[in-house]
């Protein structure tokens, strides 16, 4: 079982006797919202009750379905790990288990990425999944061997390599992921999470 695939059984045993399981998401493109300074990539938001949650992936796509979609599904392809972690950042954001779905104004990514570079002093970082501008103050390495920490973003959970490398990394080496497109796996799994500035 994958990553993704562990963290939508948490999910299932949370929501487990709600009703919330045969609920319907709506999976949507959405390039005018303000996503994260971190991941490159397309925002597919998911929409689940009266609460959003959004990924930020290589691999959209828009489709209507139910929650339960996911629930026993291996979650092989990046476009199932897509729809996925979008649906698990929109219900755990209903269930009150996750407050980090939406990210933090621009005026706030100085302040996120120095944090983030103090956190991170004298660490070498592989950055797992595709990330955008310059990781100032922070020493980056290309090789995930050779790395103190993994810094991940939500195209390195989705994409089949990304996925491979943070879960030979879990329980050996520091992971971090960063921003509202991992919050729900984070939370789920206990996982390490930077988003100081995210609502």
């Amino acid at each position: 079982m994958n990553l993704i695939a562990s963290a939508v059984a948490r999910l299932e045993e949370t929501v487990k006797n709600s009703g919330c399981d045969e609920g319907s998401v709506s999976l949507t493109k959405n390039p005018k919202l303000t996503v994260c300074q971190y991941p490159r990539g397309v925002c597919v938001e998911a929409c689940f009750g009266d609460r959003r949650g959004h990924v930020v992936t290589p691999d959209p796509i828009q489709a209507c379905t139910k929650v339960s979609f996911m629930f026993g599904a291996p979650l092989n392809s990046p476009v199932e790990r897509t729809a996925a972690c979008a649906i698990v950042n929109a219900v755990t954001a209903f269930f009150c288990i996750n407050r980090r779905v939406n990210p933090c104004e621009e005026s706030r990514h100085a302040a996120c990425l120095s944090g983030l570079a103090q956190a991170l002093a004298g660490a070498r970082v592989y950055a797992a999944g595709d990330m955008r501008g310059p990781m100032t103050g922070i020493t980056i390495t290309d090789d995930p061997a050779d790395a103190d920490v993994l810094l991940v973003v939500g195209p390195g959970l989705i994409s089949n390599e990304g996925l491979a490398v943070v879960e030979g990394a879990l329980g050996k080496k520091r992971v971090i992921c960063l921003g509202p497109s991992t919050a729900g796996v984070a939370t789920l799994l206990g996982i390490e999470h930077w988003c100081p500035y995210g609502h």
